[in-house]
């Protein structure tokens, strides 16, 4: 099995391709302790006189934009940004333009590279049980700004199959370890379609009153992820349902549809019917009734102790709640895993709760930070225990 991706192998190769040697990872890589191998430079002695005007400085900026995709694919933007100078250095408006007319007309070297890592990050990744391919590559280069020009490359692709999907959700992160951004680049999510935000770690930066408003989330460097983040869950809002003012997702109030009117004047007609029907026969036995047995019927209206069946009816009580429905989530999680001795697979949980891979994750992983359970990576299984029925392995030695 090949280990999972890693972007800064991608990205060194990318930059190094246009600037000459660079070493993605600044600090990480001279201390020796990051998780990914190191990567050798390519040689630019391949890359044209424009490309070489331009790799003696370098781009400012470097971002990652992700825009998730419904079908859980994803549309993968590397975007540079280089400040152009006025004078007579190498990063003028003149030599980028010249590089940019070159770099969208025929296939340099960075652009091949660029292919070639894509393909590669996406077959090396194993990790998952999902078909992966890269395709619909594409490139730019233009000048941005009449003041302060800025030159921006943007190459991208569609990574199919980079996200889970369960049951109407996208679970972004699975592809992701060793991860490592320095402090001149930064990764953003965008939704695609109908797509919103429903959870994200570590803490992003986004812009909106909550995090289902945001149109796009972003983490910027100098910073290391834990596997398996950025983490992000995305899902579409559910269609046609009414909030709490009774109004649908097309803005008009629930009771305004012809089909709710329509329903409405069926019922309102049947209730006529039956009270109809319910006046003649009513009627009928309180004729027959008159002349047999007035004198009952006056004693039960004066007697306060008859009950009658409409007061019956309306004392009547409804079916009592379960235990199981009055218990949280978190305490239905805590209880089965109780139930199975204090120690479940997390794959069992979904199937025992019936829940979706999403929420399950989420909710415990909300429970770790509670210190409610322990996880505990098993190859490709997270185990769940209670405090107390920890593995061995994941026991302190002074806990004894």
């Amino acid at each position: 099995m090949n280990r999972p991706v890693s972007i800064g192998i991608v990205v060194l190769v990318v930059v190094a391709g246009l600037f000459g040697p660079m070493v993605l990872g600044g600090a990480a890589a001279e201390r020796g302790d990051h998780g990914s191998p190191a990567v050798s430079a390519p040689s630019t002695t391949a890359v044209t006189a424009s490309s070489d005007d331009i790799g003696s400085g370098d781009f400012d900026t470097t971002t990652f934009d992700i825009t998730v995709h419904e079908n859980g694919s994803a549309t993968w933007t590397f975007r540079y940004e280089l400040r152009l100078d006025e004078g007579d250095g190498s990063a003028t408006q003149e030599n980028f333009e010249a590089f940019a007319e070159e770099f969208e007309s025929e296939e340099t070297g960075m652009y091949v590279q660029f292919r070639e890592q894509a393909v590669a990050m996406v077959d090396g990744n194993d990790q998952t049980d999902r078909e992966m391919e890269a395709s619909k590559f594409n490139r730019s280069a233009t000048v941005d700004g009449q003041l302060n020009s800025m030159g921006v490359v943007e190459m991208s692709f569609q990574w199919d199959g980079f996200a889970e999907t369960d049951d109407g959700a996208v679970v972004v992160g699975d592809v992701f370890q060793d991860l490592y951004i320095t402090d001149d680049q930064s990764i953003a999510i965008q939704p695609g379609g109908d797509l919103e935000f429903q959870r994200a770690e570590p803490e992003p930066d986004y812009v909106g009153a909550s995090l289902s408003d945001a149109s796009s989330i972003q983490w910027s460097g100098e910073q290391e992820f834990l596997d398996g983040q950025p983490h992000a869950v995305l899902e579409e809002p559910d269609a046609g349902s009414t909030g709490d003012s009774g109004t649908l997702s097309d803005g008009t109030m629930a009771g305004d549809s012809p089909l709710s009117w329509a329903l409405a004047l069926f019922v309102l007609a049947l209730g006529l019917a039956a009270g109809a029907v319910w006046y003649r026969r009513s009627s009928g036995d309180t004729v027959g009734s008159s002349s047999t047995a007035t004198g009952p019927t006056d004693d039960s209206n004066d007697n306060p102790g008859t009950t009658t069946r409409d007061d019956t009816d309306e004392h009547a009580t409804a079916d009592p709640l379960s235990d199981e429905e009055l218990l949280t989530d978190e305490d239905r999680v805590v209880t089965l895993i109780r139930e199975n001795g204090g120690r479940m697979k997390q794959v069992n949980i979904v199937e025992e709760t019936g829940w979706s891979k999403s929420k399950v994750s989420m909710l415990l992983s909300d429970m770790e930070e509670d210190g409610t359970i322990s996880k505990l990576r098993v190859g490709r299984e997270n185990i769940i225990s209670l405090e107390g029925f920890e593995p061995e392995a994941t026991k302190s030695p002074f806990d004894e």
